[in-house]
Parts: structure tokens; C-alpha cells; sequence
């Protein structure tokens, strides 16, 4: 395994592992939902310091993780009214609807956060172990920023049980009726941890 800072020419590779996540639930129905992808991605992409990439030996991307301080800011509104301007008025609705969740649940567990956290704004696998060694070296670049907790978002479509396991807190729970289905509920969690300095 090789971890490296995430080069911005990978960018449709990541925006391919969100777009695979998110379009059974909170890009559902959006006709371009990789091209939404790769916008979002972009806007999760706050600091190149805080981005890595995990590969195979032979160079193959297998997992990302990206991280922000709570002072970081993004470009939103720009960025989701132009991808908007040629987009038909059922699309920019949902876009609209997806947007407005994705942020709310941001601004929500920005007011968690204390001064000395961040948030894992990506962290995503294909191969199992990469996401942890991943994950692990991007604390240690936040411990020495002097973070003290990490925040995370995740899903009940997710593999959220990782967060049980290795030890975070889960201090938010919400059923959201606009990507629930009959058959199954939607449920986004927030998980935070400390991390110290061995």
C-alpha cells in the first residue's frame, strides 16, 4: 500500500466512488449525478495538505480520505449555480434538495465542533484495511495541527458499524424521510473520538 497527498488529477476516480455511494439515496433521480459528484467532491476537497490517496503497489487508487478544520469555508452557492445553469427544472430541484441536506447536516455538525477539531469531509474504501491505514495517517497530520477530536458523517447505507468498533461516540441520529424509502430508512449519523499524541 502506498499513501500519498491526493493528486486533483484523480478527481474523476473519487467523484466515481461518491457518485456509486450516493445515487441510491441522496443523488436519486438526478439525471447527472457524476457530474454533481465531482462538484461535490471538489467542494469537500478543502486542503491539500489534509487529502490523501491510498494505492496498490502497482499505482492503483483503493481508498481516499480528506479532512477540514472547522475554520476552513467553501465555494457552495458558486459552484451549485453554475453546475444549475443548463439544467432542466425538475433536475435543479432535486439538485436543490440534495444540496440543502448536504449542507444543513455540514452546518449541523460545524456547531458540534469545537475549535480544536476537524471533520473527515471524504473517507471512502474499495479494499478492505486501506480505509484504517488511511484514516490513521491523516489523524497524525491532524495531531499535528494540535487536533484533539475528529467528527464524521455517515449513513445507515454506509458500513457505520466501523465507527462502533474502533471506538467513536455517536452523538447524532436522524431519520430522513427524503431518502428513506418503505423497504428502508434513512438514517444519518454523526461519530467523533478524541486523538491524542502517543
Amino acid at each position: 500500500m502506498i499513501i500519498k497527498p491526493f493528486d486533483i488529477a484523480n478527481i474523476d476516480i473519487a467523484a466515481a466512488i461518491l457518485d456509486k455511494m450516493w445515487k441510491k439515496d441522496i443523488f436519486k433521480g438526478i439525471e447527472h449525478s457524476f457530474e454533481l459528484s465531482r462538484e461535490v467532491v471538489l467542494n469537500l476537497f478543502y486542503d491539500p495538505q489534509l487529502a490523501l490517496q491510498a494505492c496498490d503497489d502497482d499505482g492503483k487508487m483503493q481508498a481516499l480520505a480528506f479532512a477540514r478544520m472547522k475554520n476552513h469555508v467553501n465555494t457552495t452557492d458558486k459552484w451549485v449555480e453554475d453546475f444549475l445553469a443548463d439544467k432542466n427544472d425538475d433536475e435543479r430541484k432535486k439538485v436543490h434538495e440534495a444540496i440543502a441536506y448536504i449542507l444543513r447536516t455540514e452546518s449541523e455538525m460545524l456547531n458540534l465542533m469545537s475549535d480544536d477539531s476537524a471533520k473527515f469531509s471524504f473517507l471512502v474504501s474499495y479494499k478492505r484495511g486501506y480505509a484504517k491505514a488511511l484514516q490513521e495517517h491523516l489523524m497524525q497530520l491532524l495531531i499535528d495541527r494540535g487536533v484533539r477530536w475528529t467528527y464524521h458523517i455517515t449513513d445507515s447505507t454506509c458500513s457505520w458499524q466501523y465507527f462502533h468498533r474502533h471506538g467513536f461516540e455517536r452523538v447524532h441520529e436522524e431519520l430522513v424521510e427524503r431518502f428513506s424509502t418503505e423497504d428502508q430508512p434513512y438514517y444519518c449519523y454523526f461519530y467523533r473520538k478524541p486523538i491524542f499524541n502517543a
